[in-house]
């Protein structure tokens, strides 16, 4: 008999997407007014969709329109409602910006927002326009917004090596994927240059220049075509979702791209090419970053860069993952398969030695690991194959030596330790040859000495320097002729040869051992804090003990100040206040006030990060992550970040860890809370 029961992954599928849906009915709808340059006609397009709806009875209001000295987009604008800009002021210039307060207190079902790209001024709520946009939407505010192609995230180095220009503002793909509706407005390129010169779209001098650089003829077809593209993919993904949520055929690839986070400056690029195969093939999209011993101890600068790519990474919709290890191939392999990882894309720079031989590449060793993954290789190169000095994965594994002081600083560390090493070797040596020992013996001490400071030292390159002289050494005192570094015996060279590859050898395998040693103890340190997490909140029973376990355990692993607050019923109950080890009241007062409380109140209510180091309300002194299960926010965790800067991957990703772990028990407290309200129910009607 054939089985006609319904996949159950199939329903709980529809099952998400229906409810989705009934998420989005309840919010606002975004159309975006697309163009491939400036002076395409994107914002008269919007002005007049808008008029049109002001005169079957709709009720718009113009809350941002770019001042663009246009007359005839000036005439299109006449009659609309207008918000008042907000003017800011900045380094001694009045700014206009959008007033996301004044359009969220009229509310009207329409808004314009010109230049969805833009970046506000710093002091506003957001530091971008697309953010006040989904502000809006979440009020339930529908907007009408203008965008060209070369501002969204995924092709900003395609279009960046047709134009030789970086655009800088630029929105997350998602922005775009997810709108209602997206208006290609579409003219000749012909056309536009036309316009260009006859002044439509910017002054005589203004005009001349960009006819050499952006508005070249061959420039803007290749933009159009990117814009036609772009549009028509989007078109093509919605038929596609539409067709599953039918009940159609299962179209789903299955596919899983994977990429990695390094400190290289063209990650960025192979993110972004790694967005848009995952978006090509509808499949899931993860980043992987694998910290290293190195680092940890990395510059700031480095740590700055790893950052930026894992926000790049996360605005282009990829989950984020952090393992930890030495062996970057071996970790990127095995996550890989753990993860049912189907594509790998990274970056390759080709290191060339002896004989024009190529040096075996990341990408060539993760092959090794895993001969049947898909790995596609994204050159290291940067406008015109100008080739960077530094390859994908640069700076993993060994320390950059782009700057001098770093390796100055050595000397008072690891240098000292093998200094200190070869001299107590030489020495010991020295008594060694007093009684007349064998050479044999002295050879030992000296290995003995790297042995030690290969133990105690993190650097390489000290122990690579170390080896080398403790053969210098060994000839220089210990063979004849004395103190010289000639070689009367025919055995000497052998001699040397064979215990410098023993001391290389030595201390090679010794390094790595105190780098794995190392990694498991950071592994074991990470598995302890969530058990030890876990352990404890299973044993509370009320919410303001959740709260006092769950504020210790972050300020034990960060050191700094923690506030929780509880949210229900719209409001916040607390904070509940950790101060730092040794701080006094006056920080306290310092945080709990009307305007960090505001921002805490923020994160409740949009279920989102926000503060310091993100990109929404960053003046204020903490950041503040949403406690939640779900789509349910129970509480608010704020960290006062010291001197702003950011929580590390490792620990960032422990204390998100934790978070969720907090919602889960806050949800098995409503339910149970739930359940004997229900069984006291009965038991009285009873």
């Amino acid at each position: 008999m054939e089985d006609n029961r319904p996949d159950p992954e199939l329903l709980l599928k529809k099952i998400r997407q229906e409810e989705e849906k009934r998420k989005k009915e309840q919010k606002g709808k975004l159309k975006i007014f697309l163009g491939y340059a400036a002076g395409v006609g994107k914002t008269y397009a919007m002005l007049e969709a808008a008029q049109t709806i002001r005169e079957k009875g709709g009720e718009v209001v113009a809350g941002y329109i770019e001042p663009h000295d246009r007359p005839a987009t000036l005439a299109m604008a006449e009659g609309l409602e207008n918000l008042p800009p907000l003017m800011v002021e900045y380094k001694g210039i009045r700014l206009r910006e959008f007033d996301l307060d004044e359009a969220l207190k009229r509310k009207p079902k329409l808004v314009l927002v010109d230049e969805l790209a833009h970046t506000n001024a710093p002091g506003l709520r957001h530091e971008k326009r697309y953010q006040d946009v989904e502000e809006l939407l979440q009020a339930g505010i529908s907007v009408y917004t203008t965008l060209n192609i070369q501002h969204l995230e995924s092709l900003n180095d395609q279009i960046g090596s047709i134009t030789g220009i970086r655009v800088r503002e630029r929105i997350p793909d998602g922005i775009f994927d997810q709108a209602d509706q997206v208006e290609l407005i579409d003219i000749e390129p012909s056309d536009l240059l036309q316009r260009l010169k006859e002044g439509k779209i910017y002054h005589a001098a203004q005009a001349e220049r960009a006819l050499d650089h952006f508005f070249a003829e061959e420039k803007l077809i290749a933009l159009r075509e990117i814009a036609l593209r772009r549009t028509a993919d989007r078109v093509n993904r919605l038929a596609v979702l539409e067709r599953e949520n039918r009940g159609g055929a299962d179209y789903h690839t299955g596919e899983h791209v994977l990429t990695c986070i390094s400190p290289s400056p063209t990650c960025a690029k192979v993110i972004r090419t790694a967005s848009r195969l995952a978006y090509a093939f509808r499949g899931e999209f993860t980043a992987l970053y694998v910290e290293t011993p190195s680092l940890q101890e990395a510059d700031p600068q480095t740590k700055r860069m790893v950052e930026e790519n894992i926000h790049l990474a996360k605005a282009l919709g990829a989950k984020i993952a952090t393992v930890f290890g030495e062996d970057i191939a071996g970790q990127i392999a095995e996550y890989a398969k753990l993860s049912n990882v189907s594509k790998v894309v990274l970056g390759r720079t080709n290191h060339k030695i002896l004989f024009g031989q190529t040096k075996g590449s990341l990408a060539d060793r993760v092959a090794q690991y895993a001969p049947r993954l898909d790995i596609y290789i994204i050159p290291d190169i940067e406008n015109g194959g100008i080739r960077k000095k530094r390859g994908f994965y640069a700076g993993y594994g060994k320390k950059k030596k782009d700057k001098p002081e770093r390796f100055m600083q050595g000397i008072g560390g690891d240098w000292l330790k093998c200094i200190l090493a070869l001299g107590v070797s030489t020495a010991v040596g020295m008594i060694f040859q007093y009684f007349k020992m064998s050479e044999s013996n002295i050879i030992m001490l000296y290995l003995l000495g790297i042995l030690l400071a290969a133990m105690n030292t993190s650097r390489r390159i000290c122990l690579v320097v170390a080896s080398v002289l403790s053969v210098l050494l060994f000839n220089f005192c210990f063979t004849e002729p004395f103190y010289s570094f000639q070689m009367e015996g025919r055995e000497y060279p052998v001699t040397a040869a064979v215990m410098l590859a023993a001391a290389l050898i030595t201390s090679s395998l010794m390094s790595k051992v105190r780098s794995h040693s190392k990694e498991m103890a950071k592994k074991a340190y990470r598995t302890e804090i969530l058990l030890d997490n876990s352990r404890r909140l299973r044993r509370v029973r009320e919410k303001k003990e959740v709260v006092k376990e769950v504020s210790g355990q972050i300020k034990k692993m960060l050191g700094l100040p923690v506030l929780f607050y509880l949210y229900s019923d719209g409001g916040l109950e607390g904070p509940y206040f950790l101060p730092a080890d040794g701080e006094g009241h006056m920080q306290v007062e310092e945080f709990l006030n009307q305007q960090e409380r505001a921002v805490a109140m923020w994160t409740a209510v949009r279920g989102k990060r926000a503060g310091a180091c993100t990109h929404t309300l960053p003046d204020a002194k903490a950041i503040y992550l949403p406690v939640k299960s779900g789509d349910r926010v129970y509480g608010v965790v704020g960290i006062a970040l010291e001197e702003r800067r950011e929580i590390p991957p490792f620990e960032y990703s422990l204390i998100t860890a934790m978070l969720n772990e907090t919602g889960l028990v806050f949800d098995r407290m409503e339910m149970m809370a739930a359940v004997h309200e229900e069984k006291e129910r009965k038991g009285e009607e009873l």
